[in-house]
């Protein structure tokens, strides 16, 4: 950030918004803008102004461009895209208005080495979500890059940004497909050679990111901008687990997908994306007891049917035959054995409803367990156990095919080189099965597909009628700005399973506790600036002729230095009530665990004594300058 020297555009655009924006410094600047952070003198509050310098705005098209992609982008609303409060010409000057973030870009993080694949992940899976939002609204980011990706200091949260050069897929007034925006580093094959371009340009450049983000520098590089392009082009990307050693096998593939050449082997979607994400995070958190009961009691259902199965064919048949024919019986103990096992899956998946969980929570356990047998099995077999399942599954065909030969020539006059032949390859095929069988990761990935599928879907709409639905995620409402993020805490809160709820039971007193303290704070705001208000303009203060202006100077100076403690201690009390909202968020989709919200819990307690100390020290001060004779 340059905070020195102000630039002319800076000096134009701040004699341009006088009154409306005061402009601190410059943040920085790109191919089509200058970003300033500002602060809206009206609402009180820091922004962002992205600048297109005046020698591009004085040319009609770049000028066009600008502001329709800002007005299309401004029209986005998601908790991981930058929201563009306005979109403004003031006389030689165009410019859009967005939220300022306190934090550090993704590239400035990764400077200060590459990210752990946990941490990686979930940033990439937020970007693909925001990502995925823009798409369904017809817009191409075109620009994914780790400078345009914002890590929020205060929560944690991650914001894609610089919509600035986005294609709007649906709109007449495109740019050509030969003109080429973006940046080489990130760029995708079809951008790269001027080709129209859609969602899965987005997926490459947030593949390459990915890639980036973990080994702490792109795929590719190269001494000029067209040698960088060609590589994007042609030459295939290295293997993310060759430079980065550390990263599951699983996270790598996704990355290595994302950065294919063809955009139909790619993922067609953000959503797509970010499910393939989700279970590639390398300590993944506790399984909530609803969910890993359901799948434990599923799976021993399974294997007893197993058990079985052979029983039930064998009391099906002997039925049939002694009893009234194969057809009544035989229904019967079809029904039976079909009808419990499925009476039971719906009571189960009913006590699953009930604690609050939804089908995606049980196909996210089954993908973690069809993980972890990736990894199990890349650990003890190594990265080519697949193929080397395939020829264990060649040799038990193989075998077979022997032993169906030896039959043969046991029937055809050869009996002895026929039950030789035989009994080798018989033992051939059940030593290559078992082997194969060791190797396979087919019935988990069966599993998952159909934990996902539409049965189930139907399964959980059935178990869930008559019961009382999650309530939906609270919008924060217009009250003061603490009562309104305490209220979306609480709500969230108690949309909890029981379980969870209990692990933090203290949260809704320190959520209190929080709301209490950021009004007292406001109060004492108030109060300050009263005191100022009263203290500048009285006579003396305005005269400072005898030697009570010495007196009250010095009083003036103290209560400006507490009201900016106060409010630097207002602001620490929201962001502290705002991580709380953020990490209920986050365990409601999956992504969050106790761990961390008792975390934060410690961190809001030890500022709620902070707090106390602080306002006891401020009423004092108070109290002695409104008791003195004016």
């Amino acid at each position: 950030m340059t905070k020195h020297s102000p630039s002319d555009e800076f000096l134009g655009l701040l004699s341009a918004v006088a009154g409306r924006y005061s402009l601190e410094y410059e943040i920085g600047r790109g191919g089509m803008g200058i970003v300033f952070l500002a602060h809206d003198v009206t609402l009180e509050r820091p922004v962002a102004i992205k600048l297109l310098p005046p020698a591009m705005a004085r040319q009609t098209t770049l000028r066009e461009r600008f502001l329709r992609e800002a007005r299309t982008a401004a029209k986005l609303s998601h908790p991981n895209i930058i929201p563009i409060f306005s979109v403004e010409e003031v006389e030689e000057y165009v410019f859009f208005v967005m939220a300022f973030v306190e934090g550090e870009t993704l590239a400035q993080r990764v400077r200060k080495g590459p990210l752990k694949p946990d941490d990686a992940t979930a940033i990439i899976r937020e970007v693909a979500w925001a990502l995925a939002y823009a798409h369904a609204q017809g817009v191409i980011h075109r620009d994914v890059k780790p400078d345009n990706i914002l890590l929020e200091e205060a929560s944690g949260r991650v914001l894609v940004t610089d919509f600035g050069i986005a294609h709007i897929a649906d709109s007449d007034a495109v740019d050509e497909p030969s003109e080429i925006l973006g940046t080489p580093d990130f760029m995708s094959p079809e951008q790269a050679t001027g080709e129209p371009v859609d969602a899965r340009s987005d997926i490459y450049s947030l593949g390459v990111t990915a890639f980036f983000t973990v080994a702490g520098h792109p795929p590719f590089s190269a001494p000029s901008s067209s040698e960088l392009l060609a590589h994007h082009i042609r030459t295939p990307a290295p293997s993310l687990a060759t430079v980065a050693p550390a990263v599951p096998r699983t996270l790598a593939r996704v990355v290595e997908r994302c950065m294919a050449k063809e955009p139909d082997e790619r993922f067609q979607s953000g959503e797509a994306l970010a499910e393939a994400l989700a279970g590639t995070i390398v300590v993944k958190k506790e399984t909530p007891v609803a969910v890993r009961l359901f799948v434990k009691e599923t799976k021993q259902q399974r294997d007893q049917g197993r058990n079985l199965m052979w029983p039930l064919v064998g009391v099906f048949f002997g039925s049939s035959f002694l009893l009234a024919g194969p057809v009544p019986v035989g229904v019967g103990i079809i029904a039976a054995a079909m009808g419990l096992p499925f009476i039971s899956l719906i009571h189960r998946t009913r006590r699953v409803v009930r604690a609050g969980f939804e089908q995606a929570d049980i196909a996210r356990r089954f993908e973690d367990d069809l993980g972890s047998l990736d990894e199990e099995l890349r650990f003890l077999y190594g990265d080519d156990y697949v193929k080397v399942a395939k020829r264990w599954r060649n040799a038990a065909f193989a075998g077979i095919a022997g032993a169906t030969l030896g039959l043969a020539g046991v029937f055809m006059g050869a009996p002895e080189a026929g039950f030789m032949l035989s009994f080798f390859s018989v033992g051939v095929a059940t030593l290559s099965g078992t082997q194969m069988k060791k190797r396979s990761t087919k019935g988990a990935t069966r599993q998952v597909k159909f934990w996902r599928g539409r049965f189930v879907k139907w399964l959980f709409s059935v178990a869930g009628v008559g019961l009382k639905k999650q309530p939906e995620t609270p919008a924060l409402t217009h009250r003061p700005t603490e009562l309104a993020i305490g209220m979306a805490v609480s709500s969230l809160f108690e949309s909890l399973p029981k379980a969870l709820r209990a692990g933090m039971s203290d949260l809704p007193e320190v959520v209190e506790s929080l709301e209490a303290d950021a009004q007292r704070l406001r109060e004492q705001i108030n109060g300050f600036d009263n005191l100022l208000a009263v203290a500048e303009t009285s006579p003396s203060a305005v005269r400072g002729e005898d030697s009570l202006a010495g007196q009250r100077q010095r009083a003036i100076d103290r209560i400006r230095s507490a009201r900016e403690e106060a409010q630097r201690r207002f602001s620490d009390t929201v962001a502290a009530l705002e991580k709380l909202r953020v990490d209920l968020l986050r365990m409601r989709a999956g992504s969050a665990d106790v761990e961390s919200v008792t975390a934060n819990l410690g961190s809001a307690r030890e500022l709620g004594a902070q707090i106390d100390r602080l306002l006891t020290a401020h009423e004092e001060i108070e109290q002695e300058l409104t008791q003195r004779p004016s």
